[in-house]
């Protein structure tokens, strides 16, 4: 009652989609906005939530802050 190569097969194949599925799920929180890379070059721009991306060919390149900043100017 052992496991054959197939089931063993399926398994992995399983076990590496799950993987990737979670890799590929990106939160992007409030006030923030990231661009995504495919190889190096800017594709597009997560905008703040939940989003999905291809975790074997894109990456997150840039987090950019877009909160607004408080400046102190003197009168």
């Amino acid at each position: 009652m052992g496991f054959s190569g197939f089931d063993i097969a399926i398994v992995v194949l399983v076990f590496l989609v799950i993987i990737l599925l979670f890799k590929g799920i990106r939160t992007v929180p409030q006030g923030y906005n990231y661009t995504v890379e495919r190889f190096g070059r800017y594709t597009k721009t997560l905008t703040p939530g939940l989003n999905i991306i291809n975790p074997i060919f894109e990456r997150v390149g840039a987090k950019m802050n877009m909160m607004e900043q408080v400046l102190d100017v003197p009168t």
